[in-house]
């Protein structure tokens, strides 16, 4: 500390005119009127003058910061945003098109079978639309009276808020899914901050470029989530988990509700930020592209990859250190001039022993995720379709 007072005044004293040590303090001059005591060296000065400031003094602490976290849009009126001028290159001005056309009847969804549950194989009860609270549950309470030796206590378990297909079960006809069923990363959080979220494809549903319609039917916020890794695609794609080429590596999240879609499909690209989206683990951002961003986990040997955001309001830049749960940017459709839906597509790529750096089923660990964050189960439903390859 010493030396760092010396340092300060032999700075002060190589050219006090040109460096400012203390940027919170103004500039001082003196002037006629002030005036010094001989008992305390004490300024006192008329009403109208400018104090002396003693140049040996140490320096007045800086004045009180407002701590803030400038990834958490909560923490501030406007959240600031990291430019990205390359962000969403190739779209017209007013951002990523939607390009709406008739619903494809011949393309089939699972909606038209009736849900059983995959346990007991009695029918479900559907969910209300949009993340909306699940009915009560009139069980007793897990701490309920004992009435005797033979009693068995009655677990309160909350009623399933979702509903989901097991892994690799995909949309009828979208193609062969892959048979992981595991977490492959089993401690991650949930990349939605939020929201309510069903995983489910944007191509083979109301809305997407196969099926058509509209991406806001009330029908996709109220089906069961459902793994579209290994979803047929058109591109050349391959994966050791999937059977087949050209395929789909990661898995879209559809977000929010009817009510909300709407509204964001109305909103001016560049200000879309209802639905904000989070880091899932302690990482780097090691790039940002034109509608992507990569966070590698700085534990090292995974890379996500989030796809689709609102580049324009986008929280990081490459190179920066995030935690788990920091707001990164925004659900959006940005996707150069190729048309999209509203929705987040995330991929897991991991390093593996067998073959090098691929992109893995994400379905499981992401269900996972979601299971802590809802602290809720869900409820799996069975399988309802025969597999079928996608049509041409």
């Amino acid at each position: 500390m010493a030396a760092l007072g010396a340092g300060m005044l032999t700075l002060a004293s190589c050219d006090a005119g040109k460096i400012v040590l203390w940027p919170w303090i103004e500039e001082v001059k003196p002037t006629d009127t002030a005036q010094t005591t001989d008992a305390d060296t004490t300024q006192v000065a008329t009403a109208d003058a400018t104090p002396v400031r003693d140049p040996n003094a140490p320096p007045p602490p800086p004045p009180p910061t407002t701590p803030v976290n400038p990834l958490d849009p909560s923490d501030l009126p406007e959240a600031p945003t990291i430019p990205n001028p390359g962000a969403n290159s190739g779209a017209p001005d007013g951002g990523t098109p939607f390009v709406d056309k008739p619903e494809n009847p011949a393309i089939p969804v699972s909606d038209s079978t009736p849900l059983v549950n995959a346990n007991t194989g009695k029918p479900v009860t559907p969910l209300p639309p949009g993340g909306a609270e699940p009915p009560a549950n009139d069980a007793p309470d897990a701490g309920a009276p004992d009435h005797g030796p033979s009693a068995t206590p009655v677990v309160n378990v909350p009623p399933p808020s979702f509903q989901y297909f097991a892994p690799g079960v995909l949309e009828p006809g979208s193609g062969i899914g892959a048979s992981v069923t595991e977490a492959l990363v089993p401690d991650m959080t949930f990349p939605i901050k939020d929201a309510p979220a069903y995983l489910q494809s944007q191509v083979y549903r109301y809305g997407g470029s196969v099926k058509g319609g509209d991406q806001c039917d009330p029908r996709n916020f109220q089906a069961p989530w459902r793994d579209n890794y290994c979803e047929s695609r058109g591109t050349n794609a391959t994966t050791p988990w999937c059977k087949a080429k050209g395929v789909h590596l990661g898995q879209d999240i559809r977000v929010g509700t009817p009510e909300g879609c709407k509204a964001e499909k109305a909103e001016k690209a560049a200000d879309r930020t209802e639905y904000a989206v989070v880091a899932v683990e302690d990482g780097i951002i090691s790039n940002v592209g034109s509608y992507s961003i990569n966070l590698r986990a700085r534990a090292g040997g995974r890379i996500y990859r989030y796809l689709h955001l609102n580049m324009a309001k986008l929280k990081v830049k490459t190179g920066q250190s995030v935690k788990r749960g920091d707001v990164v940017g925004y659900v959006s459709n940005d996707f150069g001039g190729t048309p999209t839906t509203l929705h987040l597509h995330f991929e897991i790529n991991l390093n593996t022993a067998e073959n090098g750096w691929q992109y893995a089923p994400p379905y499981s660990s992401l269900l996972a995720a979601y299971q802590r964050r809802e602290v809720n189960i869900g409820e799996q439903v069975a399988d309802n379709f025969a597999v079928a390859n996608a049509p041409k």
